[in-house]
């Protein structure tokens, strides 16, 4: 077998495609997705970083598992600063509770009544916010109103009765400060 060597010139068109792929951006390679070595990572910050991370994930699986098989999970963690933290589907101390005592089954009735006791619970709070968000409004009004200064307030918006109200008030001020004005003044006299 002989090798047919062809030379490169302009005409051949494997020498267009060569040049076109000179002409075109280089794209910047990523090391993307790797395999990680499993061992124990040695550095503290490395360690409680990797860890929020894989809790995350961890638990998230947990619940998709429940979801898809209709099982219960409870999963206890300690994490390297010696927090706990739990997942549980129905709950983590039901769960652990049956399997302590040795029991198979978890009562259903037991379990919609958590969730519909849980679901009211929600609810009350909910609508407690709403109570304590419209009551803040409102305190927040009173104090507006009650810090607001009444030489401040714009002539053009007040009613017949508040410009009279604030004509008799410059009128006070007016004769308070004739006053102090000549207290001050036999004040320095003296």
């Amino acid at each position: 077998m002989e090798k047919h060597i062809v030379p490169v010139t302009m005409d051949n068109p494997d020498f267009a495609v060569a040049m076109d792929r000179l002409k075109q951006p280089q794209k910047k390679k990523n090391t993307g997705r790797k395999k990680i070595v499993i061992k124990k990572i040695e550095k503290c910050s490395n360690k409680q970083v990797t860890f929020s991370k894989r809790r995350a994930g961890l638990f998230k699986k947990a619940s998709e598992l429940c979801i898809l098989c209709n099982v219960n999970i409870a999963i206890i963690v300690f994490s390297p600063a010696e927090k706990l933290f739990c997942f549980g589907h129905p709950d983590v101390e039901g769960i652990v509770g049956r399997y302590l005592k040795g029991e198979k089954v978890l009562v259903a009735s037991e379990r919609r009544g958590s969730y519909e006791e849980s679901n009211m619970q929600y609810e009350e709070a909910v609508k407690n916010l709403a109570l304590e968000k419209k009551n803040l409004i409102e305190t927040e009004k009173m104090v507006k109103g009650l810090s607001r200064r009444w030489w401040e307030d714009p002539i053009d918006e007040m009613s017949e009765r508040e410009l009279e109200q604030f004509m008799v008030s410059l009128y006070e001020l007016r004769k308070k400060l004739t006053e102090r004005a000549a207290q001050l003044f036999m004040l320095s006299i003296q």
